[in-house]
């Protein structure tokens, strides 16, 4: 098998209640309008890349569980290979949005990556749990992302590996608490001593990247957020897809931070990443600078 990207490490079973006023108290029962059950986690990103037309799989254990059946259906009707051993439990997190910002509560089994089962896959590129970045196969161009319990507990302590990936992205909170810095900017050229580009997030506000170019920053377009779940994992998709596909990092910037925009005006990360079709469609203004034939081999 060879593959354009492997996201290495758990896909979740997104439980996502939309449409209620304000979050429960202790002890207290609201209704919500509707529910949702959605890939999530890495599984998002593997989404991203794929309607973005890359050939993306994951590998992680394979959950035997019911939550576990039905993420497995959902991953084969995007045509997303999940691979790994049998498990018998699922990561899954209740996602809980409102007033473009969202509330979870999440469950995610412990297990490792096996190194030599990536590279007998021959992937271009593996997205990876910054902890787990040293199992990137040699010659493989690994971009490391994370969350923030394990930025809390790397605070200070970054992997050694690091220095082998080709990008770290993170969230303005991430970025802090990896680095001590107070803002973004220097947070961004911190994270990129250590040798990778280094991309943070900032929701609305668009995205920073320092690296070998200098420091790029680009403006999100302006979008009514119906639901911001799972965009930093699209933002990842669309980041590697275009840097796969040769994009100076301005444009990769660009792209990423608005193909994660167009994705928060629906609720649920699957109803909002676009194809590449629909992402021409949506965002003219960066028409010229959209791969003409995507990031395929």
């Amino acid at each position: 098998m060879s593959l354009d990207v492997v996201c290495a490490g758990a896909p979740f079973l997104d439980i996502t209640f939309a449409g209620f006023g304000r979050m429960p108290a202790l002890g207290e029962e609201r209704m919500a309008a509707s529910v949702e059950y959605t890939p999530g986690g890495l599984a998002n990103v593997a989404l991203g890349l794929t309607r973005l037309g890359l050939d993306a799989a994951i590998w992680a254990p394979v959950g035997e569980d019911i939550s576990g059946r039905l993420l497995a259906g959902m991953l084969a009707d995007e045509g997303i290979d999940w691979l790994g051993p049998p498990a018998s439990a699922t990561a899954v997190s209740a996602v809980m949005p409102l007033d473009g910002e969202r509330g979870f509560l999440t469950v995610c089994p412990e297990f490792e990556i096996d190194r030599e089962a990536l590279a007998e896959l021959a992937p271009r590129a593996v997205v990876i749990d910054l902890p787990a970045v040293d199992r990137v196969p040699d010659g493989v161009d690994g971009y490391a992302v994370t969350g923030d319990v394990d930025a809390r507990r790397l605070a200070g302590a970054l992997p050694e590996a690091l220095s082998q990936a080709r990008a770290l992205i993170v969230n303005e909170s991430e970025a802090r608490y990896l680095t001590g810095c107070s803002d973004a900017e220097s947070a961004a050229r911190a994270l990129a001593e250590h040798g990778p580009d280094a991309v943070v997030t900032l929701g609305a506000e668009g995205a920073v990247c320092a690296g070998e170019h200098g420091l790029v920053r680009a403006q999100a377009p302006a979008v009514k957020a119906a639901d911001t779940n799972g965009a930093g994992d699209l933002f990842t998709a669309a980041w590697v897809w275009a840097d796969l596909a040769g994009a100076p990092p301005a444009e990769r910037l660009a792209l990423a931070v608005t193909y994660a925009a167009l994705s928060v005006r629906v609720p649920t990360t699957r109803d909002g990443a676009l194809t590449l079709e629909a992402f021409r469609r949506e965002a003219p203004p960066l028409d010229a600078i959209i791969p003409p034939n995507g990031a395929r081999r």
